[in-house]
């Protein structure tokens, strides 16, 4: 694989290697899984020093691109890594956006979820089952009066779940930032009801999937996000 690294344009000894191996993985000559070449032989077929390796390792170490296991070599990682992905994310909630920001932010990305659930609807069966057992807890918890934290867990792992059923790891773990984040907006929506209205909600985005009605995605996340919302304005937040 030592072949792999030749210099191509002037730049920092540091950026050939970091845009040297990225080009390779957009190439796929470079794969998931893959144990890159010594130090030493990428330093000698880039020419460049072995510290200027040894830095770009810990950049692409730092993006979540490589994973650089002590006394066993460096490999390209197998999964995307939190590091740019949290850092892009992390600089639009940082923004701090509306909640008209977040309206819209939700509705697209979950509309694009629950197409992609019907789309890998044949793969995604243990986790439309989990989907259906966790609509059918809330029903039980609000029947027998469950306390409002066991509420709020029943809703974060419902949209969990959706990101699970999506089939795409980066939609999943990009979904699973964005809920982390408005946790405590969600948390909101629990006061002064007692689930009534998320169930509502998840029942109805429920029974699309299981109908795999592709025409009413629009109007049941038009309908989740739009009572999550509502449940933000101040008289409904209030203690």
């Amino acid at each position: 694989m030592s072949n792999l690294f030749e210099p191509s344009k002037r730049e920092s000894a540091v950026d050939i290697v970091v845009n040297s191996i990225k080009q390779l993985l957009i190439d796929r000559r470079l794969k998931p899984g893959d144990k890159l070449p010594s130090e030493l032989e990428i330093s000698e077929g880039l020419g460049v020093s072995r510290g200027s390796v040894r830095e770009a390792m810990k950049i692409l170490s730092a993006f979540g691109l490589i994973d650089i296991r002590v006394g066993n070599g460096t490999y390209v990682c197998e999964t995307p890594g939190n590091g740019m992905l949290d850092s892009f994310l992390f600089s639009f909630f940082a923004s701090n956006p509306d909640i008209q920001n977040l309206y819209e932010l939700r509705h697209v990305f979950e509309i694009d979820i629950l197409e992609l659930i019907l789309v890998h609807y044949d793969e995604n069966s243990k986790e439309r089952k989990a989907l259906r057992n966790n609509v059918d807890a809330l029903e039980e918890m609000m029947m027998t009066g469950a306390n409002p934290q066991q509420l709020i867990e029943n809703d974060l792992e419902f949209h969990r779940l959706l990101g699970k059923a999506a089939h795409n790891l980066l939609i999943e773990r990009i979904y699973n930032f964005i809920i982390d984040f408005m946790e405590p907006s969600i948390a909101s929506t629990h006061k002064k009801q007692h689930g009534e209205n998320v169930y509502d909600v998840h029942k109805k985005i429920i029974d699309i999937i299981d109908a795999k009605d592709s025409s009413r995605i629009e109007e049941a996340i038009t309908f989740s996000v739009g009572t999550w919302s509502l449940l933000q304005s101040p008289e409904n937040t209030d203690e």
